[in-house]
């Protein structure tokens, strides 16, 4: 029966051990930012939502410092210690916004302004812990098992947010308690990583812990930018980031309208958030167990770059057709959250494998912060420009965008196949 379901994952029988502190490692960390997720989005809106597109601009700008010290980071400090400091610098962070949510008053005109700190802080922590938990496990796992594996790591995310969506759906008016929580979670992923380098060279795995004795790659903490400019396929790939962010950039403005109209106090909004959690992330966890490892097989990391982007097409037509409609906005964020969990986000970890490691940190660094939150900035000045000629238009420019998404997942995938980095 054992063999049977391990045949069903597509796992050998010593990968099991490495692959499960990997699931539980994703599964901490995506249940740690899913008990932040509603409350950032639930904050966002204090003060009014017109304040979204300054707060992605802010984020923007924090982003590019905080990826800087990064750089210079990894230059400076062993591989294995790394991931520990960026961790533990986020820990510090949790510590000091639950000592403040225990004892503000959250009616008052500090806590507004605690509510856009913690907003941009919740979008730069996100990134960071993701970045740096993907860029281990892309560093661990050859190209070969990746493919087979991702799925099923990924599978950890889906799960993590799944748990961390339905307490903080349950305890949406108890702040500081999920802030608390979040933070015992990230403490249990410092310790599972350390217990995968442990894990490393054990059972075959054919990995040696020297390399992680060494600083990532180059003295020079900016060689990652050198790496971009010189490879089409990594200046691709940061137009297919770009383009990722303001597809989901214009789905979250039309979010926070629709779901500000619908839900008109702070806990209802939690509670909404939360529940839109629970939804896709239901659904994330059984596509990446039982079909990510397969459609990659039999169509290719193609399919898993590129179909989301024309769907998505598709679901604005239908929000531009509807609008306002909260049934048809739950139906396309659902349908993109899912295919970003499920089907983008392993097939964009593939990408890296069989990269250097400056690309696997450095570059991976940049690309998944700078860029995305530049995405993210650009796209919400761009969307609250168009806002004013009219909402429909705005929708319409969005299925453009995720059209031209998904031919540049095809172009990245066909890059891959043929091994053109």
């Amino acid at each position: 029966m054992k063999n049977k379901i391990l045949q069903i994952l597509s796992v050998k029988a010593e990968e099991i051990k490495l692959l499960l502190l990997s699931f539980c490692l994703i599964f901490a960390l995506f249940c740690s930012y899913a008990l932040l997720r509603p409350m950032r989005d639930a904050l966002g809106l204090e003060g009014g939502g017109e304040a979204l597109k300054w707060l992605f601009l802010a984020t923007f700008i924090v982003i590019i410092a905080v990826s800087l010290a990064m750089m210079v980071l990894a230059s400076r400090v062993k591989r294995k210690l790394y991931v520990d400091c960026v961790f533990l610098f986020f820990a510090l962070n949790l510590v000091l916004f639950y000592g403040i949510f225990s004892f503000l008053d959250h009616d008052s005109y500090a806590f507004v302004w605690l509510s856009r700190i913690f907003y941009v802080w919740v979008s730069v922590f996100n990134l960071f812990i993701f970045s740096t938990a993907w860029s281990l496990l892309s560093d661990i796992f050859s190209k070969e098992r990746s493919k087979r594996l991702f799925g099923i790591i990924s599978a950890g995310a889906s799960l993590g947010s799944i748990a961390g969506a339905s307490w903080a759906g349950f305890m949406s008016s108890n702040l500081a308690f999920l802030t608390f929580c979040s933070l015992m979670l990230l403490g249990i992923g410092i310790v599972l990583k350390n217990l995968m380098i442990r894990e490393i060279g054990k059972n075959g795995m054919d990995q040696s812990l020297e390399r992680f004795e060494k600083p990532i790659g180059a003295q020079n903490p900016f060689a990652g930018f050198h790496s971009i400019v010189q490879s089409k396929f990594l200046l691709a790939l940061c137009g297919f980031v770009l383009l990722l962010t303001s597809v989901s950039t214009f789905l979250y403005m039309e979010q926070a309208r629709v779901i500000k109209e619908f839900f008109p106090t702070r806990e209802m909004r939690v509670a909404a958030f939360a529940n839109i959690d629970l939804i896709v992330q239901s659904a994330s966890l059984l596509i990446q167990l039982f079909l990510t490892a397969r459609i990659t097989k039999i169509f290719g990391i193609t399919s898993l770059l590129s179909l989301l982007g024309f769907c998505i097409a598709l679901g604005f037509v239908a929000l531009a057709l509807l609008h306002p409609s909260f049934l048809a906005l739950v139906i396309v964020m659902s349908a993109r959250r899912i295919g970003e969990y499920a089907l983008i986000r392993p097939g964009r970890e593939m990408l890296f494998v069989p990269l250097s490691a400056d690309s696997k940190y450095k570059v991976k660094n940049f690309i998944d912060t700078v860029v995305y939150r530049g995405g993210d900035a650009i796209s919400a000045q761009v969307e609250g420009a168009l806002a004013h000629i009219g909402i429909a238009f705005v929708l319409f420019c969005g299925a453009f965008i995720s059209f031209v998404w998904g031919i540049l997942g095809v172009f990245l995938g066909k890059c891959y196949e043929k091994e053109k980095f």
